[in-house]
């Protein structure tokens, strides 16, 4: 049986209560790494990035449990991540690495339509080993951005090779790096764009052991149907997941997201 956890949080100020029950539910003996959504140096309250409330909550409960967890993140600038960890003051209480700045590897996986990957030496580091901490938010390209795009910060920039097929080779880069925990935050959620999101204060979390089934739960909870959504139907085939055995733990409400005019035109040029 897959387990989602699921919360109504309405406050980052809440936020421990929820980590807790995750790592009470949920081994993370054999994590070290912390992968955020830093995707640019923003506003957390904007909804377009992780909040470094809940990556602190999730550094400080690991540290409770013995394990130090080093977080790391290449955000789509070179220094997106390293603005992130200075101004919000991560660095102060956690090794923290820009993976932009890393030494890349190419590295052959062999996937359906993403036969290699230039990725950061450490994330190869992290395989299986890390817990990933997405926003909950759309994107133009692939509808939603959650557990299994979140991987993309892994890769070296610019990774415009990624866009075409992008779905399935979400899927082929997950099946070579997958995370151990996923935790997302969606008390303020990103609506109508990735980038210059519209804040919904939708109060919820949602974390499991699967990140398949985590995106799953969350995008039902967006009201998007996850079969429309293909990397996560690519995903559910691939990994044989069968979604009607999630048992899915707590309740939250669910809310209306969309993409923008501007969004689903950039979508369908796969820009």
């Amino acid at each position: 049986m897959t387990v989602v956890l699921v919360e109504k949080v309405e406050s980052y100020e809440e936020v421990g209560n929820f980590v807790e029950k995750v790592f009470e539910f949920f081994d993370i003996d054999g994590c070290e790494f912390l992968k955020p959504n830093f995707v640019k140096f923003d506003d957390p309250e904007r909804g377009g990035i992780t909040h470094p409330k809940v990556v602190k909550e999730i550094l400080k409960s690991a540290k409770e449990r013995g394990v130090d967890l080093t977080v790391l993140e290449g955000g789509f600038f070179r220094k997106s991540a390293e603005e992130c960890f200075k101004a919000f003051g991560i660095d102060k209480v956690a090794n923290c690495i820009n993976l932009n700045e890393d030494e890349f590897l190419e590295i052959e996986i062999n996937g359906k339509a993403l036969k290699s990957v230039e990725i950061a030496k450490t994330a190869l580091k992290a395989r299986d080993g890390f817990i990933s901490v997405p926003k909950m938010k759309v994107h133009h390209l692939t509808k939603v951005t959650l557990g299994i795009k979140n991987n993309m910060g892994f890769l070296k920039k610019p990774a415009v090779y990624m866009h075409r097929q992008i779905d399935q080779k979400l899927v082929d880069l997950l099946n070579f790096i997958s995370p151990e925990i996923t935790i997302i935050d969606g008390i303020i959620a990103g609506n109508l764009s990735e980038i210059f999101p519209k804040p919904v204060r939708h109060g919820i979390m949602i974390a499991s052991d699967d990140v398949v089934a985590c995106d799953f739960v969350a995008t039902m909870l967006m009201n998007i149907d996850p079969f429309q959504v293909d990397h996560i139907r690519l995903a559910i085939e691939s990994r044989g997941l069968k979604v009607d055995e999630i048992e899915i733990i707590g309740r939250a409400e669910v809310r209306n997201y969309s993409l923008s005019i501007l969004s689903r035109i950039l979508g369908k040029l796969k820009i």
